[in-house]
């Protein structure tokens, strides 16, 4: 058994028995992981404070690789995002980022990006104002990049024609569009050119860039639909985002 030590996010918390926590984090060294934590939810714990959902922590854990829940044994605040607290759209879009990610990745393998990629997102929604679903958008954008399945947004799958602000038809199963022309007998959703002027703008811009965009429901909608079928159709067993439905049902 070995003492190890990382930084992690908390993605989700469970209770078990009758004062202890399962924790499901995301570590900058070891990957996806789930911890037990005893005693944590009884009246003289030492880890009060430190183990919400969405905290950024340091932790301390004894680890077996023949089981599949680690022992923690300490956990010290670094950034517990507390204007989240109380503040449902922040919430819920921190919420919604870390259960893709949950669901999405398996395995405790190590990819520093998507923790600090993560790490960024939700520190943007802690501190920025703004349109704040745009920093959702962005982590799902490099988030896909990161993952291995990046869309071609500006060249037809088909013709290989510039979309240009033409707009076209998104192909989830492909990872791309079709233009105009090529849609007619293809089909796929329909994604304005307005709308991938947004997309294009996400892929190069930074998160405090993100929160100026000022999109109408037309392009919002057109966003949340592809971005929703294309996860759908490239993660298994990835029906929808709880938090997201909340979040949507909000607005």
């Amino acid at each position: 058994m070995a003492i190890l030590k990382t930084e992690a996010l908390i993605l989700k918390t469970y209770k078990f028995r009758e004062t202890s926590l399962i924790l499901s984090v995301y570590t900058k060294d070891f990957g996806k992981m789930k911890l037990i934590c005893k005693g944590a939810r009884g009246p003289k714990s030492k880890f009060k404070g430190c183990l919400e959902p969405l905290s950024h922590i340091n932790i301390v854990f004894y680890s077996k690789k023949t089981r599949e829940l680690q022992l923690l044994s300490q956990a010290h605040l670094i950034d517990p995002h507390i204007q989240m607290v109380g503040d449902l759209t922040r919430t819920t879009l921190g919420l919604a980022a870390a259960e893709l990610l949950d669901k999405a990745v398996a395995g405790e393998e190590s990819f520093d990006r998507l923790f600090l990629l993560l790490v960024d997102v939700l520190t943007a929604l802690d501190r920025y104002r703004g349109f704040l679903e745009a920093v959702l958008w962005f982590f799902e954008m490099h988030f896909i990049d990161l993952m291995g399945y990046k869309p071609t947004w500006d060249a037809c799958l088909s013709c290989s024609r510039s979309l240009g602000m033409d707009g076209g038809y998104f192909q989830a199963q492909s990872g791309g569009l079709l233009c105009s022309r090529c849609g007619v007998t293809g089909g796929g959703l329909v994604i304005h050119g307005e709308t991938l002027e947004i997309l294009y703008f996400l892929q190069r811009a930074n998160l405090g860039e993100s929160v100026q965009l000022n999109p109408d429901q037309q392009q919002i909608a057109e966003i949340r639909k592809m971005f929703g079928l294309y996860f759908r159709t490239h993660i298994e067993h990835l029906r929808q985002l709880n938090a997201l439905e909340i979040y949507y049902k909000m607005k």
